[in-house]
């Protein structure tokens, strides 16, 4: 280990995470973490590299920024939370982080072990009693890829390096340890342990019968779809998304709630329209879904005469019991892979141009401006197109709102949008702040509804951003309520009363924050909105205030229908 030797296992722990690429550890400390608190002034003192510390006063937001972060690095981070009530208070965050297949490491303390006078670490208040629960991981357990408790020091090398390995590997997910402070503070093991040779596994690729199959089939169909949700979350797939829609003519539905650039919203086989998306899966002879959770709602729209191929890494998709869409040949590939397979085989074939006649697809047109009334999400969405660069990164948890983004939010670039494509709400602010502490000096602007802004705990993740030095700029979109439990109302009772007065109980504030307010209060400028006339001039000085270090809510009054 260098020249230095821990004194504690908790030292060991913190080099440990260094040594396998952790550069952040988001910290929400408690009685359990006390040994890793003193290890961080005993390590920085002895000059020895460990994760930096950003301090969380809320845990779901320290997980939410490590998924951001991981969203653009690709390499796993860490969060600490204090045993069973920190573990429960990750919430929804790890509902998302499972779905999104985000690697991230979640460190969670346990009640001490020893209560003998004079143990170190050992049980010192009535607390370390009360958390002690049958089962702390089975809050987790159903959202965690991997769960594991360290009791002993002798395991720390292995149980650290295998946490690594597993939340990246494979289908990343997280990966849940335990660890009590009286193992923290036991003398570590005489070894440091090995910190290499956990290789992760390359990305699957497609088998090379498959790839020539499927590439004869989509140079002789007539109608050929792709569906993904995801594969533009690494540049080579929004690549290969595009190669294929130049090749052989392709339409593509970019699946909106994913959060993600899967091909440039300027792309001719783009079909940004819903409407148009529906049409194209009933009219397909041949369709490939990639990485998509769902590629269509059968209560709307059905494939009538389609081949439908299935890529991804888990194609059983065994972690939704219900998925049961129709599947004529089903790919174990990492999608962005095999999507770059078939369009080499094309090329390959000497099919380099979409045959004659492929339809291109058709943006759809903006509603004209009211002369007055509400300011609508449509005016907002130009606005943003006016003001925001190519390069700007754009994180999306807008809810109801979100499929108006989707079809008018100009995004050229791969790796310029980001969401989570999970229901896990309140992920949009913090999940921005992970954006931008990966991304110095990137204007990073999170597009959010007031439901979401509030299930984000916006005053702890304000404050990360100021802590982790990462500012973001916040465009709220402001219904006065819950639109996304209004509609579902209207929608199963068309002639009810709900419907009929235009409005459904619990879904409406009537006392809501001054979300301007709340920003002004940690560190942040906050703007209200009202009139569509100063919109853009809003918006210009929230990404003034960015540009210099500053984060900033826009809060801007929508209709509130």
């Amino acid at each position: 280990m260098e020249d230095f030797q821990p004194a504690t296992t908790a030292e060991h722990l913190l080099w440990l995470l260094a040594r396998h690429g952790v550069e952040h550890l988001f910290l929400n400390p408690g009685t359990d973490s006390a040994p890793l608190q003193e290890a961080v002034a005993t390590l920085a003192k002895a000059g020895v590299a460990i994760p930096k510390i950003i301090t969380c006063s809320y845990e779901s937001v320290a997980l939410a920024a490590a998924h951001g972060y991981w969203q653009v690095t690709r390499r796993p981070q860490c969060v600490f939370v204090h045993v069973d009530v920190g573990t429960q208070n990750l919430g929804a965050m790890m509902h998302n982080a499972m779905r999104d297949q985000a690697g991230v490491i979640v460190i969670a303390g346990k009640t001490p072990y020893a209560e003998e006078p004079g143990a170190p670490g050992g049980r010192s208040h009535t607390i370390h009693w009360q958390q002690d629960v049958p089962d702390q991981a089975g809050t987790v357990r159903g959202y965690a890829k991997w769960v594991m408790e360290i009791t002993r020091p002798a395991m720390l090398a292995r149980a650290v390096g295998r946490a690594v390995q597993v939340a990246t590997g494979g289908r990343p997910g997280p990966a849940y340890l335990m660890v009590s402070r009286d193992v923290l503070m036991d003398p570590p093991a005489p070894e440091p342990g090995r910190t290499t040779r956990y290789a992760v596994p390359r990305p699957p690729a497609a088998d090379a019968d498959t790839v020539r199959w499927i590439a004869d089939r989509l140079a002789e169909a007539g109608r050929p779809l792709l569906i993904t949700g995801k594969a533009g979350r690494r540049p080579e797939g929004f690549l290969a998304v595009t190669r294929l829609a130049d090749l052989a003519g392709v339409r593509v539905i970019d699946l909106a709630e994913t959060g993600c650039v899967n091909i440039s919203t300027s792309h001719p086989m783009n079909l940004l329209a819903a409407a148009d998306g529906q049409r194209a899966v009933e009219e397909a002879d041949l369709i490939i879904v990639v990485d998509a959770d769902v590629p269509w709602i059968p209560r709307f729209t059905e494939p009538t005469d389609a081949t439908i191929v299935h890529i991804d890494a888990d194609p059983l998709k065994t972690d939704m019991p219900m998925w049961t869409f129709p599947v004529d040949v089903s790919v174990t590939a990492d999608g962005p892979t095999a999507l770059g397979q078939i369009a080499e085989r094309l090329e390959e074939m000497g099919h380099t141009m979409p045959p004659p006649g492929r339809p291109e697809a058709a943006r759809p047109a903006a509603p004209p401006v009211p002369a007055d009334g509400p300011i609508t999400v449509h005016e907002v969405v130009a606005a943003l197109n006016e003001v925001l660069r190519a390069d700007d990164l754009v994180i999306e948890e807008a809810v109801t709102s979100a499929r108006v983004l989707h079809e008018t939010l100009d995004r050229t670039r791969p790796a310029t949008m980001y969401g989570t494509g999970s229901p896990g709400l309140g992920w949009g602010l913090a999940g921005a702040v992970g954006v931008s502490m990966a991304s110095p000096g990137a204007r990073v602007v999170t597009v959010v509804g007031d439901g979401s802004f509030m299930f984000g705990v916006p005053t702890a993740a304000l404050c990360l951003a100021a802590e982790a030095g990462a500012p973001i700029m916040a465009v709220v979109l402001n219904n006065d309520g819950y639109r996304a439990s209004r509609l579902p109302v209207f929608e199963l009772f068309p002639q009810g009363l709900s419907a009929t007065r235009g409005d459904a109980e619990g879904t409406r504030f009537s006392a809501p924050p001054d979300f301007a307010a709340v920003a002004r209060a940690c560190h942040a400028d906050g703007e209200t909105v009202t009139d569509r006339a100063g919109l853009v001039a809003a918006l210009r000085r929230g990404l003034s205030a960015v540009e210099s270090g500053r984060s900033s809510v826009v809060d801007v009054r929508i209709a509130t229908d």
